[in-house]
């Protein structure tokens, strides 16, 4: 009977039992994929993050991620999950402090990982593609029905976009918490037009130094409320750039980003935007992890 070592990570967060929970499994080389799937349908979280060997020579390792159900091509908050495990252990050699930097082989290409650790704490920044957009002003009297707002709710200033995802600006920060979707209405909303998931967001935050709070829903794809989604800041940043609120200087800009709050598992995200003659080129997510469980699950022949 095989033994093979799991971790529980609570990531954008350095405080137990917040943030966005995933499953690490360090050591995942020696794994066919049904074991895989089994270990993250044990594990019963949102994802399970598996450190591999990688299979391309320009890649220093190979990140798998899957859900209870199936793997998927990317997930934010397991990647720096991941990462925070690697980096506590001093694997992929970091046994010291200072800036470590990394070409992640995934499904969704070579991904950029940077890791900085400093007197024991551990940040994780890693690069994502600048989304494209189509504009989604008719989705907004749906949307009443499938939030369950007010037209005057919204926010006008912001206009709502689409890409795989659509993100929704409204006013107040008192509105994005009292979202009380129907889950079943809005999974049918999203399926019915190609959308991964939805984005609720306002420029109120809780924290002086943020930006910007959102809310990311996907019961389309098994998740009723995402608590912290790295991937959907990518977007955030290029509309929150594109409506005028962000301040660029010397052609970036970094700034933080919360979600989780109103269920409880409040998250901090970093984001770093870059742009080149007002257009954005290239956007990176970060944040801070803790491990909350550590252990061995038992592999059954």
């Amino acid at each position: 009977m095989a033994r093979i070592r799991i971790k529980h990570v609570d990531a954008f967060t350095t405080t137990p039992h917040t943030g966005n929970p995933a499953g690490v499994v360090p050591d995942g080389g020696s794994l066919s994929d049904r074991e895989m799937q089994g270990i993250a349908r044990e594990m019963n979280l949102s994802e399970t993050a598996f450190i591999l060997p990688p299979t391309s020579p320009d890649a220093d390792l190979r990140i798998r991620w899957f859900t209870p159900t199936t793997e998927v091509p990317l997930c934010g908050h397991a990647t720096i999950a991941g990462f925070h495990s690697l980096a506590e252990e001093g694997g992929m050699n970091m046994t010291k402090g200072g800036r470590y930097q990394f070409r992640v082989e995934t499904a969704s290409g070579i991904l950029p990982v940077d890791v900085t650790k400093n007197n024991g704490l551990i940040s994780i920044m890693f690069g994502l593609k600048i989304p494209t957009f189509d504009r989604a002003i008719h989705y907004k009297i749906d949307l009443v029905r499938v939030l369950n707002l007010t037209l005057s709710e919204f926010e006008n200033h912001i206009p709502i976009l689409r890409s795989d995802y659509l993100f929704v600006p409204v006013k107040r920060l008192h509105t994005l918490f009292s979202i009380r979707p129907n889950f079943l209405t809005m999974a049918n909303f999203l399926d019915s037009r190609n959308l991964r998931g939805l984005c609720v967001f306002t420029t109120e935050t809780v924290d002086r130094d943020s930006i910007v709070h959102s809310r990311f829903f996907a019961p389309n794809q098994g998740i009723n409320e995402d608590p912290v989604t790295g991937s959907s800041h990518a977007g955030l940043a290029v509309q929150l750039f594109e409506s005028g609120f962000l301040d660029i200087k010397n052609g970036r800009c970094v700034f933080q980003a919360e979600q989780g709050d109103a269920i409880g598992r409040r998250g901090r995200i970093t984001v770093e935007l870059e742009v080149v003659d007002d257009k954005p080129v290239g956007v990176k997510i970060g944040g801070n992890a803790v491990t909350v469980l550590e252990g061995e699950m038992l592999l059954h022949d």
